[in-house]
């Protein structure tokens, strides 16, 4: 299953942002495979890194972490199993006689995936194998202020923002 946390207007510049965030992307092992970083080890980097977004990014990822324990006692199994059969049921619908999935309908699989892998893993979530599937900083809208000059112009100060978006999984695979 995966669990995305986004922080919304950090005042700071994404490229500032960016340096620190490429550090928890995932990398090749020695197999050559992609593997994400453990949420364990990650956070030991980040209290290791003496920058502001530092901080900024270890309370997203704190956040994210936390979605993931709570999700359990958030979702009833009985809820979940009619969802199930609901997507099924959906996807059925908007099938042809192939089995082929009409275009517009083909995220009802990948909801149908993430509640089963809830439902098979009995209703919990182990947190020591939750890994940084992705982990990137995009620019928000600047806030824009305006500072008065010489002979009653002014000039613009952009204050920037930035989003941080946070992935975890708990079963790392390389179809990002």
């Amino acid at each position: 299953m995966e669990f995305t946390c986004t922080t919304r207007n950090v005042r700071m510049s994404a490229k500032k942002v960016r340096e620190v965030t490429r550090q928890l992307l995932p990398r090749k092992n020695k197999k050559g495979e992609k593997e994400g970083m453990l949420v364990s080890k990650a956070q030991a980097v980040l209290s290791a890194i003496p920058r502001k977004s530092a901080r900024f990014i270890e309370k997203t990822l704190n956040t994210a972490l936390h979605n993931a324990e709570h999700i359990g006692a958030e979702w009833n199994l009985t809820e979940v199993q009619e969802k199930v059969a609901k997507l099924k049921q959906d996807i059925e619908n908007h099938s042809d006689e192939n089995g082929i999935i009409q275009r517009k309908h083909r995220h009802l699989i990948t909801k149908l995936a993430k509640l089963e892998t809830y439902l098979d893993n009995g209703g919990k979530v182990n947190t020591g194998n939750l890994r940084i599937k992705s982990a990137m900083a995009t620019s928000a809208t600047p806030l824009r202020r305006w500072m008065t000059r010489a002979r009653g112009g002014g000039s613009v100060i952009l204050k920037r923002c930035t989003h941080i978006r946070i992935t975890l999984s708990d079963d790392f695979s390389d179809d990002q």
